[in-house]
């Protein structure tokens, strides 16, 4: 399938070229994320008219995302849980728990913005980045600790 991109997307190509993807790729990553948009003769024509117009788009949505990137910078989650031994948790902190911790600060984010490459098991004080918007990242300050 060919897909526009409105976005910088790593690995594929930047905003406004014309990529062939698969068709799953597209439906489930790209669409979803507004990244994308499928590449129909209209939607060619409508671009090249409107190409000043979406990069300008672009930037504004780049530079609302920075902004919301250095909120959550600034952010510290506490996530109390259970402890069975040591320092080892009953269950698991999950991207879920933390995406729910920091919008209850009052910044909207999903999990699946939230990059955890395994749940956390352990107590203690971790960097998570959030993906914001395209290549845009932040990183919260996430602890730990032990419920009483």
């Amino acid at each position: 399938m060919e897909v526009i991109l409105k976005a910088n997307v790593p690995n594929l190509g930047k905003m406004m070229d014309v990529v062939k993807v698969k068709d799953g790729y597209a439906r489930n990553y790209l669409f979803p994320r507004k990244l994308a948009l499928r590449a129909t003769k209209d939607a060619k024509i409508e671009i090249e008219r409107n190409r000043e117009a979406m990069e300008a788009l672009f930037q504004k949505e780049l530079a609302a995302a920075q902004g919301v990137a250095g909120k959550l910078s600034q952010v510290t989650v506490n996530l109390p849980r259970r402890v069975v031994e040591g320092e080892r948790l009953y269950g698991s902190v999950s991207a879920s728990d933390i995406s729910e911790a920091i919008t209850l600060q009052g910044i909207k984010v999903n999990r699946n913005q939230v990059l955890l490459v395994e749940p956390i098991k352990q107590l203690g004080v971790y960097s998570v980045n959030v993906n914001v918007f395209g290549d845009v990242e932040a990183t919260v300050k996430v602890w730990v600790v032990k419920e009483d």
